[in-house]
This record gives C-alpha cells, structure tokens and sequence, in this order.
C-alpha cells in the first residue's frame, strides 16, 4: 500500500514537472515568436527547392537602347543589390510613386505587388496590412542612422530605392508580427507576389543583419519564387548569376550581362531589365 502510494506521489511530481515545463516552453515561444517560427519552419514538410541551372539557348547579339525602345521591354529597379558593400551611388535616383491615394512613396515595380499581398491579407484574414515604412530619401537615412545605431548606414539601405517595405498589421508589429496569422502568411507567401523576406533567420552569414520578419523587398517573378524555395539570400541569388550566362526556370530565361551590346534569345514574349548595382544588367525574359 505504501509503495503504491510512493509510485502515485512520483507520477505526480512527474507530470507537474512536465507541465510546468511544456507551459514554460509556451510561454518562451510565445514571447519569441522569431523562434516559434524558425522552429516550425524546420519541421515543416514544404521546403522544395527548384531547380535553376545554366541552359544554352539560340541566342543574338543586341543592342542595349534598342532592346530599351522595344514595346515587349520593362526596364525597372527591382533586382538591385544594395548593402554595405554596394552602396548606391551619390547620383541614384529611386522611380517612386505614391500608393494609391497615400502619402506613402514607394518603388514603381512594387506599388502592384503590394496591392495584391495585401489584398490577399485582408480577404485571408480579415485584417489590414499597414506599412511602417518605405521610402526615404538619403537625408531621411542619414537622420535614422544618427539617430539609432542599428539602422543601415546611408547609401546601403533599401529602402532609399523604394524597393523594401517593412509591414505590420495591428497590434502586431516588430518582431511580434510573427505572432498574428497573417506575419506568418507573409513569411510564407509573399514570394507568390514577387516578395523575398530580405534578411531571413538562416541568412546573416550573407546580409549581415538578423532576421527581419517585417522587411520585405520586391524582386519580382520567377526570382522570389527561386529565392524562396532554395533558402537563399538576396546575395546569394545574384552571385549565382555568373556573368553572360544563361539560366531556365520554367518559362523563363534569367541573365546577368555588363555592356550595352548583351545577347538575348531569339525569341521571346517579353522583358524585364534591372540594374543590379554592380556594373550590369539582369535580364528576365518570359519565354513564349
């Protein structure tokens, strides 16, 4: 009787040991929401990576301006590297636009995708995605950097190209934004929308910066989608692009060339050229 009494009196202790210690846990999780996520993303089934790789299509030689004139060409800013390393240049001007009836300013290739991410929130989970920040202007960067010494130093930040937006939705901002549904979604999904997460949790060796689950940056289609399912970085991706060759990912063909005369498939539906801040071109074409 007495030993079945001991025995019940362990498990006891045993389980009040194991719950204070699963509510403990929770309760870390919960206050580290950036952990909670890396955790889950770990474990998570979906991590397919896609296969980019060096083709050899019929190619002709071109002529930078004309390919520019050509009504199936977009140039825009969208693929821009910037960082520490590759600042941009005193003369950099951003293509900016103002959002809809906003006075918020940002980068004329995002102001679509943005729309549409957030427009996917709102009908996904009834709320509204808020913008932090977007654009500034070198002085704006120069003040911030003055002013916290965590913020990038002028020249080597995003958002003086309009190219990166930090969001929020309410009550949830920061590093919380992983605790709604709908921070979680955009890490996710936002590359469906053309979107990297630019300074992901695995990506510090390469960036710089810690995770930054609020900062997203426009690159656009098919490059955030490769991004994305290969885990890379922003600077990862474009030193994979090795100069003058050609690279297939479904219907399209990615290239990064320097020189106002680049080769280019003999056919093709459209284009997109971006500089890349470092010298060239990257040229994306949509494939018939």
């Amino acid at each position: 009787m007495i030993k079945n009494k001991r025995l019940k009196k362990r498990i006891l202790i045993v389980l009040v040991i194991t719950v204070i210690i699963c509510v403990g846990v929770s309760d870390f999780l919960y206050s580290n929401p950036q952990i909670k996520f890396v955790v889950g993303d770990y474990v998570s089934a979906y991590k397919a990576t896609v296969e980019f790789k060096e083709i050899f299509p019929e190619i002709n030689s071109a002529i930078l301006q004309d390919l520019l004139n050509d009504e199936k060409t977009s140039f825009d800013q969208s693929l821009m590297l910037i960082n520490t390393e590759n600042k941009l240049k005193g003369d950099f001007s951003a293509d900016t636009v103002y959002y809809g009836n906003s006075d918020v300013q940002m980068n004329s290739c995002v102001a679509e995708a943005y729309r549409l991410i957030s427009e996917e929130i709102s009908e996904k989970f009834g709320e509204k995605l808020y913008i932090s920040d977007a654009y500034r202007t070198s002085d704006e960067q120069n003040a911030l950097e003055d002013s916290n010494k965590y913020a990038t130093e002028e020249g080597a930040s995003e958002h003086q190209a309009g190219l990166a937006l930090d969001v929020y939705v309410k009550y949830y901002s920061g590093k919380a934004f992983l605790k709604s549904e709908a921070g979680r979604y955009v890490n996710e999904n936002c590359w469906q929308q053309g979107f990297i997460i630019r300074y992901p949790y695995y990506g510090k060796k390469d960036t710089g910066i810690g995770y930054e689950p609020w900062h997203i940056r426009y690159v656009g289609l098919p490059h955030s989608e490769i991004i994305y399912k290969n885990r890379w970085t922003l600077e990862e991706y474009t030193e994979y692009l090795e100069d003058g060759k050609f690279y297939g990912y479904g219907d399209y063909i990615v290239t990064r060339q320097k020189g106002d005369t680049p080769k280019v498939p003999i056919s093709y539906e459209s284009l997109v050229i971006s500089q890349d801040n470092q010298g060239g071109y990257i040229y994306t074409f949509k494939i018939k």
